[in-house]
């Protein structure tokens, strides 16, 4: 009898650890890849990777234009995966988000609408991060312009970290939803 007793208390502690756990993620691009990993107590319980779409490399003016679609199209894509998403993001904590890009034309014109157009979309997506996520440390945020030659270069990270009781409790309200 003490057996199944201490069986069963072993395993509701177990459950209420799991409850309060951190989870942390970690995102990451930069070299024209994309680098996720998930952990849990520290240790990395999901890692992934994968490659942008298409490469970004010194071009021109429309190619880069093309290129930032690309970009947008994968962080779109990475958002729609997980319908869920921004039902947990309102408890998530944003640990940490930085996110740099150094764009180039030959022409000082184009260079400053496009620093102009990439600050536009800088902002917007800084509004919408905090305004679902709580926020720890402020934002690193840059945008470099490089005149005589076309280049873009962007590198991003960012680390949230969430109990997984509020993960679970956000998963099971939308599959209700449904």
């Amino acid at each position: 009898m003490w057996i199944v007793i201490s069986f069963g208390l072993g395993v509701l502690l177990l459950v209420a650890v799991a409850l309060v756990a951190r989870v942390t993620v970690h995102i990451c691009y930069d070299q024209k890849k994309w680098n996720i990993r998930i952990r849990v107590f520290g240790i990395c319980v999901h890692k992934r990777q994968f490659k942008q779409q298409s490469s970004i490399e010194h071009t021109s003016a429309d190619d880069i234009k093309q290129q930032l679609s690309d970009l947008f199209t994968d962080l779109q894509r990475m958002w729609n995966s997980f319908p869920y998403l921004l039902q947990i993001t309102k408890s998530a904590e944003m640990q940490q988000f930085r996110w740099h890009t150094t764009i180039g034309m030959s022409d000082a014109a184009a260079v400053g609408t496009m620093v102009g157009l990439v600050w536009t979309i800088k902002g917007i997506a800084n509004q919408i991060i905090r305004s679902n996520f709580q926020i720890r440390q402020p934002f690193d945020i840059q945008v470099q312009p490089v005149f005589q030659t076309s280049f873009f270069d962007t590198s991003f990270q960012c680390i949230v970290s969430i109990r997984t009781g509020k993960a679970m409790q956000a998963i099971i309200s939308n599959a209700r939803g449904r």
